[in-house]
């Protein structure tokens, strides 16, 4: 059996929830430190076996001396797979910067540390490699090119072990700052929802699909039923493993393979997501601050990059806020516009690289992912992404929901905001005079500026009233599919309940009007009401056709006025004044007293009238509750006057 499924059936509650990768230049011995540290080889691939060249990542997990586990990443160092690194490198939390002894630092040595330091890296190792092929004096020298190149940077003060995979030096002493690194280091928090970039995908025999990747938020369950963003590829989990175990649940900050059942190997790629949750949907405008590199040329706007996040790579192009352009070794704010979208959330690093030739010039944080585009020169703009970039709980809560003036449910606000549940709770009890809820649909619900719905509400009542001046209300639901089409009925109508109160605003039924609005015929309406009336009135059971009652005069809005009053009823496009439906109904009544069953034909008779009127009324007392249906026939309904069921 492979060794990635070869303890399927153990069960080992994992404890540790970090990733340590390696990195530096190609040919520095970082596989055959893994190798030596693991007993795992990290190189699959037969032309990776042929060149001694890593091109691919690889994974592999570290036995810690008190039992536990840690996950590995291997990376390419060669230059031309730079991008498969930055795949890996995401969710890296403690590095392993291999340097050898015999070259010292070289390009990708440094690369891959400008690249570290962007993504945010703040815990690593420096591991001097090939100590077995130099003497004291190259060793001093390398040691010395070392400290030049990390002066400034977060490895300046970081451990440094001399080893040698040959003779075994070093390897006891590495494995010892390892467990203490890992143990010191701070676990991820949980969110709210689940997200887990792949970085690798393959068959397994006996298995089906399989997914390689760091679960960066949330946790994963076996059972899970799972999506593969951007796009809605649908999936279900059959099997995890973390570190070679078989696991019921994977946690936050964890090397996690996740067998998938539902889905085949040709519809996923490296840079998709799996997520369990709701609200977090693909972007492709992503706002952020930028590091630019002192080696990087001057950053100017609708500048072509590629954008590196996750484990995904896309074409976009930079549009710089507040300023004409980045300078090198400077930062500012900037918005990256993509060809394809991402999946990202705020807080997550990012890595930029030149369209041609490829290098990398910058990245930074994401502060903000959505899909409009913001203007380069308003100062608004670049206040609200400075007030999110500090990202005090209270203050991020507050921005989103005022963006987006309407209700956020508590799922949607912890995404846009990426909070932690704790931290949301805490910033809603802060804000309990400046935000509103309601529950609906097994959800809390959250809205800030009332008054501003209010004043839309009116607004739009306002006009339809003007173009509606003979109904009394604009139908409720037609307010929310206007107003909020992406909150429920049940929502809307618990939202209401918070902003009528004293708001002028009356709830009619099903309806809501202007409490000022009043319904009003003109004297000619008045007459043209009368008159209809009279019509419907002398030929209760064969009234005119519709084109020819539009004869007597602009019917339409009376007929609508009066069906909503209840003077009419329009049933198969034929309209029968009230009294003929009261009418019939009474010789229904009279009619189910004697019998159980009505046909069609008894009820034309009893009516006097023809197939052509008898048959929609009939329809129209289905509908009513009135009778019911039974093949040919109709029997009593439940909501029939006088009649006992």
């Amino acid at each position: 059996m492979p060794r990635l499924w070869k303890q399927l059936l153990g069960v080992k509650s994992m404890d540790n929830n970090l990733i340590i990768g390696t990195a530096g230049h190609v040919d520095h011995g970082k596989t055959s430190l893994i190798r030596a540290l693991t007993g795992i080889e990290t190189d699959r691939l037969k032309q990776e076996k042929q060149r001694g060249i890593t091109i691919e990542l690889g994974f592999a997990w570290f036995d810690l001396p008190d039992g536990r586990r840690a996950g590995i990443i291997d990376v390419p160092g060669h230059e031309r797979f730079v991008k498969n690194m930055l795949a890996g490198a995401a969710g890296i939390d403690i590095v392993l910067l291999v340097v050898a002894a015999d070259e010292g630092v070289m390009p990708q040595t440094k690369e891959h540390l400008a690249i570290l330091q962007l993504l945010g890296v703040e815990t690593g190792i420096v591991v001097i490699t090939k100590t077995d092929l130099v003497d004291e004096e190259m060793l001093e020298l390398a040691e010395a090119d070392i400290e030049d190149a990390l002066t400034g940077t977060f490895l300046e003060q970081a451990p440094r072990v001399r080893v040698s995979v040959v003779t075994g030096r070093g390897l006891e002493e590495l494995r010892k700052i390892l467990a203490r690194s890992v143990t010191a280091a701070s676990p991820r928090p949980r969110r709210s929802f689940s997200r887990l970039p792949v970085d690798r995908v393959f068959v397994l025999k006996g298995f089906g699909t399989v997914i390689t990747g760091t679960l960066l938020d949330g946790s994963l369950m076996e059972g899970d039923q799972v999506l593969l963003m951007p796009g809605e590829i649908t999936a279900r989990v059959r099997q995890l493993q973390v570190h070679g175990n078989h696991v019921y649940e994977a946690e936050p900050g964890q090397r996690v393979a996740v067998n998938l059942a539902g889905i085949e190997r040709q519809e996923i790629h490296r840079g998709l997501v799996l997520f369990k949750g709701q609200g977090l949907e693909p972007v492709d405008k992503i706002a952020g601050r930028i590091f630019l590199l002192p080696s990087a040329p001057p950053l100017t706007s609708n500048t072509r990059i590629r954008f590196h996040c996750g484990s995904s790579e896309t074409i976009g192009r930079a549009v710089i806020l507040g300023e004409d352009q980045v300078e090198p070794g400077s930062d500012g704010l900037v918005q990256f516009r993509l060809e394809e979208p991402v999946v990202a959330v705020r807080g997550d690093r990012y890595v930029i690289r030149s369209w041609s030739p490829v290098t990398t010039i910058g990245g930074g944080e994401i502060i903000e992912a959505g899909r409009h585009r913001l203007s380069r020169r308003k100062a608004e703009v670049v206040d609200s992404l400075l007030l999110r970039e500090e990202g005090e709980p209270r203050s991020l809560a507050l921005s989103y929901l005022d963006e987006a003036g309407r209700p956020l449910s508590r799922r949607q606000l912890l995404t846009r905001a990426h909070l932690a549940p704790a931290e949301l709770d805490q910033a809603l009890t802060e804000l309990a005079d400046r935000v509103q809820s309601f529950q609906a649909e097994g959800e809390d619900w959250y809205f800030s500026r009332g008054e501003k719905l209010l004043a839309q509400l009116k607004e739009l009542l306002a006009k339809w009233h003007q173009e509606n001046p003979l109904r009394q209300g604009m139908p409720r639901e037609e307010v929310r599919t206007r107003l909020l089409p992406n909150l429920g009925s049940r929502g809307f109508a618990a939202l209401l309940e918070q902003l009528l109160p004293g708001s002028e605003i009356t709830l009619l039924g099903q309806e809501l009007a202007l409490a000022e609005h009043k319904v009003a015929l003109s004297a000619e309406q008045a007459q043209l009401q009368d008159k209809l009336l009279h019509v419907l009135r002398e030929n209760l059971f064969s009234p005119p056709e519709r084109s020819e009652l539009d004869k007597l005069g602009p019917v339409a809005p009376i007929l609508k006025l009066l069906a909503q009053q209840g003077s009419i009823v329009i049933t198969g496009g034929i309209v029968f004044a009230r009294e003929a439906a009261d009418e019939a109904e009474t010789h229904l009544r009279r009619h189910f007293q004697q019998e159980s069953q009505l046909t069609l034909a008894q009820f034309r008779d009893f009516l006097g009238t023809s197939r052509k009127y008898a048959l929609p009324l009939l329809e129209y007392f289905d509908g009513a509750g009135i009778t019911r249906r039974r093949g040919d026939v109709r029997i009593a309904g439940p909501n029939i006057k006088g009649m006992k069921q």
